[in-house]
């Protein structure tokens, strides 16, 4: 019998109460790991969240579930701008770790967390993994191979929805006690929230930035959640302009605003000198591009002559994490990134999406604040 890996998660808010908790009760998913302690600074959300999930254990802090419980790997979702201390307790404790996106608020600390992880010699996975999923790799070697020629200009999309949701519902609709205040602080905003997943894709795709510039501004300084006002401390609207290493020029926002009725969230769209590629569809529940369609294209590379118009799509499933009941379930991205670390512990291999990724974004997203703050474009010192 293979070995069972032993979990502990440190956050138990939104994400974890809709995406990664139900999806580890699965039997299916115990057969690889078990979740034997949960945590949170709340302890009433700790209690509860182990008493519904059917977790041994609860504690108040991460420090005291690592003393507490014997643990192979540590979850992390907490808000974002405690990622990166949370993750070094961890690897100072010798736990593996997954960490929730983005995986730390600046460079330093990424930086940090990844010498931590080669001299503690753990296995890291940070969120989201999108090369997990096939149609990123399929679009990726498409752009290699030259089909759509060079690659000159594109656009993703991937707005915010400014977490008052959070007040609103949980995962079974009904009305939350989880204050939203972290995302408004500094450190977090839709950049790091949820562009990401734009970046995520785009960075996948493209590869490396080499330069980024962007304007910022707050159209609504203040919100409400229940009866509290919260002072907003990032911009709320954000437009990012990168320049990856290829020459491509592609945008990115990121707004608390309404999204598009036609164009897919999550989606991204790439204008070549002899094609294009559209992302067509988009799994709501992950962030996955399930589909995507290439017009023209063929003047460069093995392809030859034009493609005309094809389409390349793929179900969820074939993600092979995805089966059963995990298909119902929200943030099913969660537990394959969480998997995907199982998986490179028992097969005692590198995880892909370990880290060097999400601290070029980082990178990315540090420096297009700095851009829209100076009016001056920010040169990135990071690859992957």
């Amino acid at each position: 019998m293979s070995k069972i890996l032993k979990a502990g998660l440190i956050g138990c808010g939104s994400v974890a109460l809709r995406g990664v908790l139900p999806h580890l009760s699965q039997p299916d998913a115990q057969e690889k790991v078990r979740l034997v302690a949960v945590a949170d600074v709340v302890p009433e959300r700790a209690q509860q969240s182990a008493e519904k999930f059917g977790v041994p254990a609860w504690f108040n802090s991460l420090e005291a579930m690592l003393a507490g419980a014997d643990l192979d790997m540590v979850l992390i979702t907490t808000p974002i701008p405690l990622h990166f201390a949370n993750a070094m307790t961890a690897i100072a404790a010798g736990k593996h770790v997954y960490v929730q996106k983005s995986m730390t608020v600046t460079l330093a600390e990424a930086d940090a967390l990844l010498a931590a992880r080669d001299q503690a010699g753990i296995k890291l996975v940070a969120a989201p993994g999108f090369d997990l999923f096939p149609i990123t790799l399929q679009m990726r070697e498409l752009v290699q191979s030259g089909m759509l020629g060079k690659v000159a200009a594109g656009h993703t999309y991937a707005i915010g929805f400014g977490h008052e949701f959070e007040g609103i519902r949980n995962g079974e609709g009904v009305l939350s006690t989880i204050n939203p205040m972290w995302y408004y602080r500094k450190g977090a905003g839709p950049l790091p929230d949820v562009t990401i997943y734009s970046l995520q894709l785009a960075t996948s795709v493209l590869g490396p930035v080499r330069r980024v510039t962007a304007f910022a501004n707050k159209l609504m300084p203040e919100r409400t959640w229940r009866d509290e006002k919260i002072s907003i401390e990032v911009p709320d609207n954000n437009m990012v302009l990168m320049e990856f290493e290829s020459g491509a020029l592609v945008t990115a926002i990121g707004a608390d605003c309404s999204g598009s009725q036609k164009f897919a969230w999550g989606a991204m769209e790439l204008f070549g000198t002899h094609g294009t590629l559209t992302v067509t569809d988009v799994d709501g529940g992950t962030g996955y591009p399930l589909a995507f369609e290439v017009r023209g294209g063929g003047g460069w590379g093995t392809f030859g002559q034009s493609v005309g118009h094809r389409t390349f799509a793929e179900p969820l499933t074939a993600q092979p994490y995805l089966t059963g009941k995990h298909l119902e379930l929200e943030e099913a991205h969660l537990y394959c990134d969480i998997m995907e670390l199982a998986d490179a512990i028992l097969e005692d291999r590198a995880p892909r999406a370990g880290g060097e990724q999400a601290r070029h974004i980082v990178e990315l997203i540090e420096k297009a604040h700095l851009a829209a703050e100076t009016g001056q474009a920010q040169t990135l010192t990071t690859r992957f």
